[in-house]
Parts: structure tokens; C-alpha cells; sequence
């Protein structure tokens, strides 16, 4: 008898869940068929074009010529096809091209020798979508002073006298041209000294790092092997050789406050090991005066770039010189 009761509540208590469950499908149909018939939909939101999927613009080649009497750069590169690409210098339009169907482009500027440039490249779609490139292009040149200028080069003023006023003349100053990207090594295009320190096949690129002691180096080597880094005596790490005789090695908080150096070392199997040897200067963190233009500090064998990140942060860029390279006298004051 007491079985039989148990067996009917728990019946009772299944029917009751299964009614429910019906009652609110019904419900939420009702509910549904309320929505659809009502005069006052809910606006739906236009979705706005996802620049996911979309190339970057990157640039390929950066060629420095002369035209006449001026000094031009010629800037290749990629970008999604038929898609207008705007070259700015220092924050400021300076062209607007458009990319052909299989995305390449081409455009030369006025070089500028005054300050350094600052080239970046701006994707613009027809939706209205704006890329901005990661790659920019840097081209600095050492600044003249007033004990250079030749006769040729003193220009009259508005009184009638003769005043040393800076002219655009064609000229062979050391110039540096790089192409850097956040979080990557820079290209160094052009060097100021006419190339990179260099032992056998090992060549050691420029060094950069930010304000936490987070640094990259690059370079290359003809031979296979792996590449070990030292700050002093101190071992940072290694690094393979990759496709092409390229190596980097990224690191966070490695580099300490100071003057020292800085050395690669290739190491071969069953073979001696080349080393390159720079002398390297972390420097204090500086305010930019500018966000748009890098501050630079000239030395005979090594040029510093600090320039600014998109997102915050600086980052600096060490280029130094070849053994064997003659000194650049930085300008005074």
C-alpha cells in the first residue's frame, strides 16, 4: 500500500514537470509570433567593414636618386589590390596613389635634408576601412653647420648682404635609411657608414630596446651555426640561423643602464668561432619633443635613433660602424 502510493507521487511529479515544460514552449512560441507581427521592430545595427583579412601596407624597396638638382626617394611596395595608398611624412600627406590589381605600388617624394623624414603608409578602401602600416620609413641625414657651408652656398639675404642662410643643393652627407616595425628587427637600407661591422661571414646589425631593457639584435651570417650574445661578459642567449643566413634574437629586461660590449658570436661546429664585437650605450629614457620626429645622437662610429611607438612607449635604434670605417664628425652643439 505504502509502495503503491510512492509509485503514484512519483508519476504525479513526472506529468506535472512534462506539463510545465509544454507550457512554456507554447509560451516562448506566442512570444516569437508577438515579436515578428509588431509594427515597431527593434532597428538592426549595420555591421561595419572588418579589416581583418585585408594585405597591410608594406614597403619593398626604398631607393634614394637625384633628379635634376633634387633629391628624390622611390618608395615600392604592396597593399590589397586597387586600394588607394596615402604616403605621409611626419604626420603630413605628401601623395596618394593607387595600388594595381595585383596590389603593387610605386611612388617617389622629394627627400628632405633639413629633418629627419618620417614615411608611413595609410590603406584607404572604398568602405571607408583606413589600414595603417606597420612599416616606417626613417631618413636622416647629418645635420650641416654653418662652418660647412661653402662660399657657393651663402646665399644673399633681403638687406643685400650676405648671410649664411641653409641652401637645397645636392650634396654627399652621410645619410642613414632604415625601415622599422614594432616588435621587429629594422631594415637598415642605407647606413650612414657605409655598411655593417663584419667579421668572416658574421655581420652584426643594428640593436634596439625600449625603455624596460627589451632589446632585439639582428644580422646575418654566410654559415650555419648558431649565434650567441654577450653584454660585458654576461651571456644574454642564442639564436639559430635562419632562412637566407638571417638571425634576431628578442628578449625582455636584458640590457643593463651603461656603456659596454656588446658582442656576437657565430658558432660553427667543428669549427672556429667568429665573434663581432660593437661598443653599445643603453641610454636613460628621454620625453620625445615631438612624437612624429626622432631624436638622434651622432657619434663618430655609432648613431642612436629614439623614436616613438604607435600605442605609446619609444623605442631606440642603435647603428653602428664597420671596423675599418672612418669616423663621421657629428656637427657641435
Amino acid at each position: 500500500m505504502f509502495r503503491a502510493r510512492i509509485i503514484w507521487i512519483i508519476i504525479g511529479g513526472l506529468f506535472l514537470a512534462v506539463a510545465l515544460i509544454v507550457i512554456l514552449q507554447m509560451l516562448d512560441v506566442l512570444s516569437r509570433l508577438s515579436d515578428t507581427d509588431s509594427p515597431n521592430p527593434p532597428p538592426v545595427i549595420a555591421e561595419t567593414a572588418d579589416p581583418i583579412g585585408l594585405a597591410p601596407t608594406l614597403f619593398q624597396d626604398v631607393i634614394e636618386y637625384q633628379e635634376n638638382n633634387t633629391k628624390k626617394l622611390r618608395l615600392s611596395g604592396t597593399a590589397q589590390p586597387d586600394t588607394v595608398v596615402i604616403i605621409s611624412n611626419r604626420g603630413q600627406r605628401v601623395r596618394q596613389i593607387k595600388s594595381d590589381s595585383n596590389g603593387n605600388w610605386v611612388v617617389s617624394i622629394d627627400a628632405i635634408d633639413d629633418q629627419p623624414m618620417v614615411i608611413e603608409a595609410v590603406l584607404f578602401t572604398e568602405s571607408g576601412v583606413t589600414i595603417r602600416g606597420d612599416e616606417t620609413v626613417y631618413r636622416i641625414v647629418l645635420p650641416r653647420t654653418t662652418q660647412e657651408l661653402a662660399p657657393q652656398d651663402i646665399a644673399p639675404s633681403i638687406t643685400g648682404e650676405n648671410e649664411f642662410l641653409p641652401v637645397s643643393l645636392p650634396d654627399a652627407r652621410p645619410t642613414l635609411i632604415m625601415v622599422s616595425v614594432p616588435g621587429g628587427p629594422t631594415r637598415i637600407v642605407r647606413s650612414p657608414f657605409g655598411g655593417s661591422p663584419t667579421e668572416g661571414p658574421l655581420t652584426m646589425g643594428p640593436i634596439e630596446y625600449d625603455d624596460g631593457g627589451g632589446v632585439i639584435f639582428s644580422g646575418t651570417t654566410s654559415a650555419e651555426g648558431r649565434v650567441r650574445l654577450y653584454a660585458g661578459e654576461a651571456v644574454i642567449g642564442d639564436t639559430r640561423v635562419g632562412a637566407g643566413g638571417r638571425w634576431n634574437f628578442i628578449a625582455g629586461r636584458m640590457l643593463p643602464m651603461g656603456e659596454y660590449e656588446v658582442r656576437a658570436e657565430l658558432i660553427r661546429p667543428d669549427a672556429e668561432r667568429v665573434q663581432v664585437t660593437v661598443p653599445f650605450e643603453r641610454l636613460p629614457p628621454v620625453t620625445l619633443p615631438q612624437a612624429n620626429i626622432p631624436m638622434v645622437q651622432f657619434e663618430p662610429f655609432r648613431w642612436q635613433v629614439r623614436r616613438a611607438l604607435l600605442g605609446g612607449g619609444a623605442q631606440n635604434t642603435v647603428i653602428f660602424a664597420p671596423r675599418d670605417a672612418d669616423a663621421i664628425v657629428p656637427p657641435k652643439g
